[in-house]
C-alpha cells in the first residue's frame, strides 16, 4: 500500500450543483450539472480523535475502491497526520483499541490524497463531507467564508449533532445517494458581517473612504444582490471595495470580553435609530445559530427555514430589552458609542475571534440571502474561481425555505446546503438533543425519542 500527497492545484476547478425545490416539501433536490457526479470531495474531520481518524481512513479507502474517479481533498493538518501515522512503525504510537493506518487501508490500492492552500481547496471542492460534531461543520464552512459553499454531507461523530442527520455506519448508502443525485438538501442562511473601522486622526479623505464603504454595502443589497463576487452580474467591483467582510453560519457576537465595564452600543435597523443598549454584548444569530449561544442567552429557537435574523442581548442593564426576531431583509448597523469606557470590544464570528473593535467602529449585519418582492432570482450551475463564482446561464428558481408561494425566493448560490434525511429532522433533534418540553420526571432513565 502506498499513500502519496499531491497538490490540489492540479485538479480541475470544482462545479457546484443546482438546487431544485421539491414539491410539497421545504427540501431541495441536489442536481449535479450535466448529470456529472462530483469528482473533488473535501473531507473535514474532528481533530485528535482516533475513532474519527479510523472512520476517515475507512471512508477514503471506500472512495478509492468504489469511485476511482474521485479526488479526495483534505487540509494540510490532516494530510500531515496521515503521513505521520503511516511512517510510524512502533506500536506505542497506536492505542490498543485503535487500528493503524496500515491495517485500515487496502494494501493493493495506491492511495492519493490532495491538499494545498486554502484558496486552492476552496476553488476545487464540489462536495464537503464532515466527520465529527457541529463544531467540525462550522470549522469546515469557515474555509468558505466569503465564497459559495459546496453542499455538505455530515456524519455524526461528535458531541453535539443539531446539524448531523446521518450515522456513519450507513455511509456507503448515504454517499451513493448524494453521488447519484438522489439526495435532498435543507437550505440554511448565513449572515454577512461588514466592519467599518473608525480612522484615528482621520482626515476628510478618511471620511470619504468610510462613506464609500457604506455606499458599497448598500449597493450590494439593492434588489437582493449578493455580496459573493460574481463578475457576470457586475457586483464584484463593489464587493472588493469592502475591506472587512465575513459570513457567519451561526452567529456574530459583540462582547465586552475581559473588560470590566458594560459596552455601549447604538443599534440601527434599516437606517433608523432603534436603541442604545448597555450590556455585556449582543448576539446576531441565524436560525441555525438559534440553538447555540443565542439560546443560552435567552433567545428563541427558530426553524432553519424561517427567513430571519435573531437579535439577542447578553445580560442587558435594562430588563425590558428582550430578544427580537427581525426579517431577513433587515439592514442592521451597530455603532460602538464613543462614550464606551472599554477601549477594546471583542468580535467573534461562529466562535472564531476577529480583530477587536474600538469606540466609533461600525458593524453592519444583514442576511446573506435577501428575500425580495421581485420574485424568483435566477441561478445556475456555479464554478469556483478563487473568491468568485460564475453562472453558466442555466436558470432555475428556488422558492423560500418555508415552501410558501407568497413569499420571496432564494437564489441557489448563497447560503449553506446541508444534505438532509427528511424535513422533520429538526423537530426530532430538538426532542432528542434538548429534551424539549420534557418534565423532570421524564429525565429519569427514560429515552424520550428514538
Amino acid at each position: 500500500m502506498a499513500l502519496t500527497v499531491q497538490s490540489c492545484s492540479q485538479l480541475p476547478t470544482g462545479k457546484l450543483p443546482e438546487y431544485i425545490k421539491s414539491s410539497k416539501s421545504r427540501l431541495y433536490n441536489i442536481i449535479w450539472s450535466s448529470s456529472s457526479p462530483p469528482t473533488n470531495i473535501y473531507i473535514a474531520k474532528k481533530p485528535g480523535d482516533a475513532s474519527v481518524r479510523e472512520a476517515m481512513i475507512e471512508f477514503i479507502n471506500h472512495l478509492h475502491q468504489q469511485y476511482p474517479s474521485i479526488n479526495v481533498i483534505v487540509n494540510q493538518e490532516v494530510a500531515d497526520e496521515l503521513m505521520h501515522e503511516l511512517k510510524s512503525t512502533t506500536t506505542t504510537t497506536t492505542k490498543q483499541d485503535s487500528k493503524s493506518i496500515q491495517e485500515l487501508m487496502d494494501p493493493l490500492t495506491d492511495h492519493v490524497i490532495y491538499t494545498g492552500k486554502n484558496e486552492d481547496i476552496v476553488d476545487k471542492t464540489e462536495l464537503m463531507i464532515t466527520l465529527g460534531g457541529d463544531g467540525t461543520i462550522l470549522h469546515g464552512v469557515s474555509l468558505f467564508s466569503n465564497v459559495v459553499v459546496p453542499p455538505i454531507l455530515s456524519f455524526a461523530m461528535g458531541t453535539l449533532g443539531f446539524l448531523l442527520p446521518f450515522d456513519f455506519k450507513n455511509y456507503k448508502q448515504t454517499f451513493r445517494e448524494v453521488y447519484e443525485g438522489r439526495s435532498k438538501a435543507l437550505h440554511r442562511n448565513r449572515l454577512e458581517c461588514h466592519v467599518i473601522r473608525k480612522q484615528i486622526g482621520k482626515s476628510n479623505d478618511d471620511d470619504a473612504e468610510q462613506e464609500e464603504e457604506r455606499t458599497n454595502i448598500k449597493k450590494l443589497k439593492t434588489n437582493g444582490e449578493t455580496s459573493i463576487p460574481m463578475p457576470t452580474n457586475g457586483s464584484s467591483d463593489d464587493s472588493k471595495k469592502i475591506k472587512e467582510m465575513i459570513h457567519a453560519m451561526n452567529d456574530v457576537t459583540i462582547h465586552r470580553g475581559s473588560s470590566p465595564n458594560l459596552t455601549s452600543l447604538d443599534i440601527y435597523i434599516d437606517n433608523e435609530f432603534f436603541t442604545t443598549t448597555f450590556a455585556d454584548g449582543v448576539i446576531f444569530a441565524t436560525p441555525t445559530g438559534s440553538t447555540a449561544y443565542s439560546l443560552s442567552s435567552g433567545g428563541s429557537i427558530t426553524h432553519p427555514s424561517v427567513p430571519c435574523v435573531l437579535l439577542t442581548p447578553i445580560c442587558p442593564r435594562s430588563l425590558s430589552f428582550r430578544p427580537l426576531i427581525l426579517p431577513s431583509s433587515s439592514d442592521i448597523m451597530i455603532k460602538l458609542s464613543e462614550s464606551n469606557r472599554n477601549q477594546r470590544i471583542e468580535l467573534t464570528i461562529d466562535g472564531i475571534t476577529q480583530p477587536d473593535l474600538h469606540p466609533g467602529d461600525e458593524v453592519h449585519i444583514t442576511s446573506e440571502v435577501a428575500i425580495t418582492s421581485s420574485g424568483a432570482s435566477s441561478a445556475g450551475s456555479s464554478t469556483h474561481s478563487g473568491s468568485s463564482s460564475t453562472s453558466t446561464g442555466t436558470s432555475s428558481s428556488s422558492s423560500s425555505g418555508s415552501g410558501s408561494n407568497n413569499s420571496g425566493s432564494y437564489g441557489d448560490k448563497n447560503g449553506i446546503w446541508c444534505v438532509a434525511t427528511n424535513q422533520n429532522q429538526w423537530s426530532k433533534d430538538l426532542n432528542s438533543l434538548l429534551g424539549f418540553n420534557s418534565s423532570f420526571r421524564d429525565q429519569k432513565g427514560k429515552k424520550l425519542h428514538l
